[in-house]
């Protein structure tokens, strides 16, 4: 028996995936919307309504001018929302809910790597002047360069990158505040991809940094101590453990960990 390896088999279903794209029914009218600063997003709903291509522009980012197929995900009664595939998981780019004030259907957006949305207003001159074969071509070309492609793939690297980011900034404000240099690094191996890809390691490994920063702000007769545990090395175990190893900080967490911050606290508090 002949077994398909795992390239092959990608290769397939993203074949799959383009042919059942473009065998699609769009319906007629298609929505422009338009956002502050020049953002606009065209949202062309599939005849079924089920699916839909979605444009964004106006935005310095990486999904600028990429045409997107959404499966349209009914989130409650009020709010559905138009799911693609980005970074290795399923997101939700354009949400459409119900008017806060009745009588009217609201969209925002949610561009990756922003905690708020955008609200969009729909343009009725723009969206009678658009016209689909241009976005159901410039989507046929994107999906035979794999643009779309490229984007939905995990790229840990840029996520590792940007964890470091974030930590380096939890340690420099750790830095000013102690009077001393606060470097936390992470052991990469007990961090797999579901992990990087759905928790902020940030957050969990910066904890220390930004309780010693915390303490040398509050507690001025900290910062001698904290001169002595400017390294930290952050990992993921199957418990919440903190110890201190040749003048070095060796912090283990866990998803599921409650109260790291005040458990950190403590710790750093009785030594």
């Amino acid at each position: 028996m002949r077994f398909l390896t795992r390239p092959f088999l990608l290769a397939l279903f993203c074949g799959l995936a383009t042919m059942a794209a473009h065998a699609i029914e769009l319906a007629k009218y298609p929505q422009v919307l338009t956002g502050p600063q020049g953002i606009e997003v065209v949202l062309a709903p599939s005849a079924d309504s089920t699916q839909a291509l979605v444009r964004v522009s106006g935005i310095n980012h990486a999904i600028d001018q990429v045409v997107f197929l959404g499966t349209l995900e009914q989130r409650g009664a009020a709010r559905a929302v138009y799911v693609t595939r980005l970074d290795g998981r399923d997101y939700g780019l354009l949400h459409r809910q119900a008017s806060r004030y009745g009588g009217s259907t609201e969209h925002v957006l949610y561009l990756p790597g922003q905690r708020d949305g955008i609200a969009l207003a729909f343009s009725d001159k723009k969206s009678k002047e658009f016209k689909l074969a241009a976005l159901q071509a410039s989507y046929a070309e994107q999906q035979k360069q794999g643009v779309q492609e490229k984007l939905a793939r995990f790229d840990r690297e840029k996520r590792r990158a940007s964890v470091q980011a974030d930590l380096g900034k939890a340690d420099q404000e750790a830095t000013a505040a102690c009077g001393a240099a606060i470097q936390t690094t992470v052991d990469w191996t007990t961090i797999d991809d579901e992990k990087l890809q759905t928790l902020s390691i940030g957050s969990f490994c910066g904890v220390v940094a930004s309780e010693m920063e915390s303490l040398c702000r509050g507690t001025p007769d900290f910062k001698p101590l904290a001169a002595t545990l400017g390294q930290i090395r952050c990992q993921f175990a199957s418990r919440l453990k903190i110890r201190v190893d040749n003048q070095q900080v060796v912090f283990s967490t866990e998803k599921e960990a409650p109260n790291q911050s005040e458990f950190v606290r403590q710790f750093l508090r009785n030594q």
